[in-house]
Order: C-alpha cells, then sequence, then structure tokens
C-alpha cells in the first residue's frame, strides 16, 4: 500500500457524543450529493457528519481531519461497470471489522422496465454484498419519495452504526432490517 493513502478503520478514533459519521463512495457524484443533502433534511435528534469521495483510498494528508466513520455506504451504478469495479477495488482496502455491520451497498437504476438496459447484473452485487456480509439496499434514486424513503433506511442503520440506540448493536443491523 501506498503511503500516500490511508485504510479505513473503524475503531482508530474516538466517537463524538451524539453525532454519527457516514462516507458515501461511488463514481456518480449527482447520486451521492442526493443522498447527502436528503439525509441532511430528514436527521432528528442527533448530529451527522457526511462524507463523500468517489473511490477509495482516502488521501492520508487530511487524516487526522476524518471523524471515525461509523458507517460506509458504497452507491452502484447498475448502468455502468465502471461503478462496480470502482467499489470492488475500494472495498478491497477497508478493514475487516468494517464489514461487522458497518458497510452498506446501494444499488441504483435496476428496478422497474430498466432491468434490460442494465450492465451489470444485480445478482453480482447480491454476491458482492453476501461476500462481505453487508446489506444491499435498491432503489432508483428518481423521484423524492423514494429518495426521502432511501435516505431514512441509511439515518437507521446509521444510528444503529454510530451506537445512538441504547441495547442494539451494528452486528444486528442486517437481520433487523431485513425483517422490515
Amino acid at each position: 500500500m501506498a503511503r500516500n493513502a490511508a485504510i479505513l478503520k473503524p475503531f482508530d478514533k474516538l466517537p463524538i457524543l451524539d453525532t454519527a459519521a457516514i462516507l458515501l463512495v461511488g463514481s456518480e457524484e449527482g447520486h451521492r450529493e442526493l443522498i447527502a443533502n436528503t439525509i441532511l433534511r430528514e436527521t432528528g435528534a442527533f448530529n451527522v457528519k457526511i462524507h463523500t469521495t468517489s473511490s477509495l483510498p482516502l488521501p492520508f494528508e487530511r487524516d487526522h481531519l476524518r471523524p471515525r466513520f461509523d458507517m460506509i455506504v458504497f452507491l452502484i451504478n447498475l448502468h455502468s461497470q465502471y461503478s462496480l469495479s470502482n467499489i470492488i477495488s475500494s472495498v478491497a482496502l477497508m478493514d475487516a471489522y468494517f464489514f461487522l455491520g458497518k458497510v452498506c451497498f446501494l444499488a441504483t437504476k435496476g428496478r422497474h422496465k430498466k432491468v434490460q438496459h442494465c450492465l451489470v447484473d444485480i445478482s453480482m452485487v447480491k454476491d458482492l454484498a453476501d461476500k462481505y456480509l453487508s446489506l444491499l439496499i435498491q432503489a432508483e434514486l428518481e423521484d423524492e419519495e423514494d429518495v426521502v424513503w432511501t435516505a431514512k433506511r441509511l439515518l437507521n442503520m446509521l444510528k444503529i452504526c454510530a451506537g445512538l440506540v441504547p441495547g442494539m448493536s451494528s452486528l444486528y443491523t442486517g437481520s433487523i432490517l431485513k425483517i422490515v
């Protein structure tokens, strides 16, 4: 690994009181910004810090300014093979402890009538999520209702991952949210 890059580790920094930090990773800047802005609008009783990047690793020079990330969301556009390969290479640069309930894959543009136009088969993304024992959320992000639903779901997961729900652990996130 190059000296100018930092491997993300979930427990190398102290948490901030009543604050959760999320990292959105994906090649589609528009999707990252749309999710980030909606999360900020929907935030309730706790503070949310949102960071976005197109890929990992993050620059080493700014590591001391970054918060501890409580959750990482990988956005995959099913209409772009580059999007999937970018995420696959990024996932390889993460500490294994993140995969204990602190990672989520968000697949976009793969539902409804557009399935036949997808360059990336959803089964490949499902296999990736299963390989890393992580949740997979499918969303279109084309209408406001779907964007708000996705943001609220991510906020609920983030709240658990940040330890802001008494008696809940991020280890249970997958089993709890699959029921809902």
